[in-house]
């Protein structure tokens, strides 16, 4: 009897051991997204603007660049290999184009949606001229 019942208490532990496992490996995700992000050169675009990743999962990057005359606060959408799949408004959230697979959409609204405060501060500061390191390093510690 006494051994059936250590065993759903053992199941137990090792659940709760693997979850935490799992967040600390989250965690490190996030960590090494962190330093990806503010260690990694800018790349100077055509219009010789620097470019802004602010997030890279797997293989989806969402980057932000100072763009003139672009007055609607937005959002590039780069897919493995392929630059400017796709383009989101920030305010409302939602594609303005792109060819990047609709699957993506629901997920990236969502994630512009309850980050777009950060986003908003972030379009304002790359606009401005100014580095927005930092506050992609909050936005980034959050994702």
């Amino acid at each position: 009897m006494r051994q059936g019942a250590s065993r759903p208490l053992r199941r137990t532990l090792c659940i709760a051991i693997r979850m935490s496992y799992e967040d600390k490996l989250k965690q490190l995700q996030r960590d090494l997204a962190q330093i990806d992000l503010l260690t990694e050169p800018r790349r100077q675009t055509s219009s010789r603007f620097p470019e802004f990743l602010i997030l890279r999962l797997k293989d989806i990057k969402l980057k932000m660049y100072q763009e003139r005359g672009h007055s609607m606060p937005h959002i590039h959408v780069d897919y493995g290999s392929q630059h400017h799949v796709a383009s989101f408004s920030i305010d409302p959230p939602a594609r303005i184009e792109g060819s990047l697979h609709r699957k993506y959409d629901k997920s990236v609204i969502e994630w512009i949606s309850v980050n777009s405060d950060a986003l908003l501060k972030i379009w304002s500061k790359v606009q401005s001229g100014g580095d927005p390191s930092l506050l992609v390093a909050e936005l980034a510690g959050n994702a």
